[in-house]
């Protein structure tokens, strides 16, 4: 599990302006290694993060992401949307449910 410090350095760095696609992808690795489903606020910051990039499949894959890793867990994705909603309705980014892409 990460620690609060942790958590607050994977904020910061997903929030770095020169963050390339390559080290976004490798944060979000580290995210998906992690035996934990992420914070809403580093999910926000690699959202964030991928808009900036201009990078749509990837903002789908991190909530998916999240969406696996809450597994039998029922009420922890919806929670973590409800917690996004405010960063996905401002990015223009559309859930995998709103995209019917839940039922492949």
């Amino acid at each position: 599990d990460l620690t609060t410090e942790q958590q607050h350095l994977k904020v910061a760095k997903f929030g770095q302006h020169c963050l390339k696609c390559l080290f976004l992808l490798i944060g979000i690795n580290t995210l998906v290694d992690a035996d934990m489903v992420p914070e809403p606020k580093i999910i926000d910051a690699a959202l964030r993060a991928c808009r900036r990039l201009n990078d749509f499949a990837t903002t789908i894959r991190i909530l998916e992401m999240v969406k696996y890793k809450a597994g039998r867990y029922k009420d922890i994705y919806p929670y973590v949307i409800q917690e996004l909603r405010p960063t996905l309705d401002e990015l223009g980014i559309s859930t995998p449910e709103e995209l019917d892409m839940d039922t492949i």
